[in-house]
């Protein structure tokens, strides 16, 4: 067993057994080999079945162990189908699969049954993972499911899943595990939610296009542009717009439609990661312009007191 976890880790690990079982059913101290093991920092258990069982009771036990210990618990299998491994990867059941497979979502661990590597977490989250975070600061999130997040962001579970799994892998202070499901929560303080989370946040343009003419039709206003419409910062660079990933081939756009070198462009598009709507529809979300801005923008008095501005009206 941690033989196996180190080779497939690459590291050392602590793995002692797990005798705090005075509060369990009999069914899962008889059922059940408990040890507590960390990794670096971190800490969680591995269940190893006594007997052989069905994935139904392994998962209803499993959500038990977590549940009792408030701790986040791992299966130990030494067998199991690709049916049940496919299942519980899905649903986002942790488990070690001897001489297998390493689940460990939790800690941003997951071997890739398909190429044999070892997925570690980013630096920087994913674009839905950042829309989810900032969705719930917009709407006060606390005590959120995976299966309302998905509502509310009309993505599948699945989706969500991999979301809270990537909040998890990077410690942030979010998720608590209530009522067997992980549930997100913001708090009461807004701003320190922010700040915890900025550090994670990447710019949502992934490409801009400098444009020698204005688009056709009504885009959401970005940038310095959306600064302005939510500031009284006055707007005397080219109209920025953002268009998603999704949208960007309906403008068009063509390498002769770019502003020359030397030449000031009429239009800024911003091709973006994501979309939040907020307000009117009528330009980015807040957040997401103040990750937009480059770093000569940011240290701008004018368009740093315009933020400040921007934030206390419509975010804080």
């Amino acid at each position: 067993m941690k033989e196996f976890i180190e080779k497939t880790l690459h590291q050392d690990i602590l793995l002692v057994p797990y005798a705090e079982t005075g509060n369990f059913p009999l069914v899962l101290r008889n059922g059940y080999n408990l040890f507590a093991v960390t990794i670096g920092s971190s800490e969680f258990l591995l269940a190893e079945p006594i007997n052989r069982t069905n994935l139904a009771i392994l998962r209803k036990e499993q959500q038990q162990i977590e549940s009792i210990t408030n701790t986040r618990c791992a299966l130990f299998l030494h067998s199991m189908n690709h049916y049940t491994r496919d299942t519980m990867v899905k649903e986002g059941i942790p488990f070690v699969w001897e001489d297998h497979q390493v689940f460990l979502p939790f800690l941003g661990i997951i071997l890739d049954a398909g190429r044999k590597t070892i997925i570690v977490a980013k630096e920087k989250i994913s674009f839905l993972t950042q829309k989810l975070l900032l969705t719930a600061l917009y709407h006060n999130w606390n005590g959120m499911t995976v299966s309302n997040a998905a509502l509310k962001l009309e993505v599948t579970k699945t989706s969500v899943s991999r979301c809270f799994d990537e909040i998890e892998a990077l410690s942030l202070p979010f998720l608590s595990l209530r009522s067997r499901a992980r549930k997100l929560s913001i708090g009461t303080d807004r701003r320190g939610y922010w700040n915890t989370i900025t550090p994670y946040l990447r710019s949502p343009v992934i490409t801009s296009y400098q444009l020698r003419q204005p688009i056709e039709g009504e885009q959401m206003l970005a940038g310095l542009t959306a600064l302005s419409y939510y500031s009284m910062l006055d707007d005397n660079q080219p109209k920025t717009v953002a268009v998603t990933k999704k949208n960007i081939a309906s403008l068009s756009l063509s390498y002769d439609m770019l502003t020359p070198a030397g030449e000031s462009p009429v239009c800024v598009v911003h091709e973006v990661g994501y979309r939040i709507e907020f307000g009117t529809g009528v330009a980015e979300d807040p957040l997401s312009v103040v990750l937009s801005l480059n770093d000569e923008e940011k240290e701008d008095p004018r368009i740093s007191l315009a933020v400040d501005e921007m934030l206390e009206a419509h975010v804080w």
